[in-house]
C-alpha cells in the first residue's frame, strides 16, 4: 500500500461476499489509486467475505471486528486511516474512476471545504432486476444526491464533531453531516453522478422503513436540543 495516500477509503462490509470484491476494484481503478488507502473493515461477517478480500491483500488492510453495527464499522475505519481525507464506500456499491480525483480537486478549490458528497444512481442486481418495471416515475429510477459511498471529509471533521453515533443503524451519516452543519462547517453537493449504488434483495435499506423514519426524527430532536443549549 502507498504510504502517500491523501484519501483513505473505509469500507464497513457484513456478510458481503457477492460484491466486496467489485467495490474494491472500483477504488483501485480510480484515477490515481495509488493516493487511496483501503481500509475494509468487516462486521463480524459469518460468510466467505474475508476470503474475497484477501485477495486484495497487497492493497488493502483488513480489519475484523464482533459485529457491532455500520456506523461502528466505519469508526474502527476512520481511527485506523492515516490520510487526510477520509472517504465511505458501502461494500456493495460502486466507485465510478474519477470520483477521488473530482472531489480533492474541490477540496484544494475550496480550503475551508469540510465535507463533499456526490450524486449516485442506482443499478439493480439480477435477482431484483423485475422490480425495475413496477418503478416508472419512482424516485429510486432518478439520480439522487446520496450521502453514505459518496462521503469524502477532512480528517479534521471528526476532530470537530466527533465520530460517527453508533445508536444509529440506518441514518449515522446523515447524522454527522447535520451536526457538521450545526457546527458551522462547510457542506457541498457535486452534481456529478460518482456513485452507483446497488440494489439487492439484502440491502439493509429494504428494511428500515419505519425504523429509518424514527432515526431521521431523533436526529431533528438533538438539533433542537442542541440549539436551546447554545442558546443558553
Amino acid at each position: 500500500m502507498s504510504t502517500d495516500a491523501r484519501v483513505s477509503c473505509v469500507i464497513p462490509v457484513y456478510n458481503g461476499a457477492r460484491f466486496i470484491g467489485e467495490a474494491i476494484e472500483s477504488v483501485l481503478g480510480q484515477q490515481g489509486c495509488r493516493q487511496v488507502e483501503i481500509i475494509v473493515v468487516d462486521d463480524g461477517s459469518t460468510d466467505s467475505t474475508q476470503d474475497v478480500v484477501s485477495r486484495f491483500s497487497a492493497h488493502v488492510s483488513y480489519v475484523h471486528q464482533p459485529n457491532g453495527g455500520s456506523a461502528s464499522a466505519r469508526n474502527t475505519g476512520i481511527k485506523r486511516s492515516s490520510a487526510e481525507f477520509v472517504a465511505l464506500l458501502d461494500a456493495d456499491d460502486l466507485w465510478l474512476p474519477e470520483k477521488v480525483a473530482k472531489q480533492l480537486a474541490r477540496f484544494r478549490e475550496m480550503p475551508k471545504l469540510a465535507i463533499c458528497t456526490t450524486h449516485m444512481r442506482n443499478f439493480w442486481a439480477e435477482e431484483v432486476a423485475h422490480e425495475v418495471a413496477l418503478l416508472e416515475d419512482d424516485r429510486l429510477t432518478e439520480v439522487q444526491p446520496n450521502l453514505g459511498s459518496a462521503f469524502m471529509a477532512r480528517r479534521s471533521l471528526f476532530d470537530t464533531v466527533g465520530m460517527l453515533d453508533t445508536n444509529f443503524r440506518h441514518r449515522d451519516v446523515h447524522d454527522l453531516v447535520v451536526r457538521a452543519n450545526d457546527s458551522g462547517l462547510s457542506i457541498e453537493v457535486l452534481p456529478d453522478v460518482l456513485v452507483h449504488r446497488r440494489i439487492h434483495d439484502a440491502n439493509v435499506s429494504r428494511d428500515r422503513s419505519d425504523a429509518g423514519e424514527l432515526e431521521l426524527l431523533a436526529i431533528a430532536r438533538a438539533r433542537v436540543a442542541r440549539r436551546r443549549q447554545s442558546m443558553q
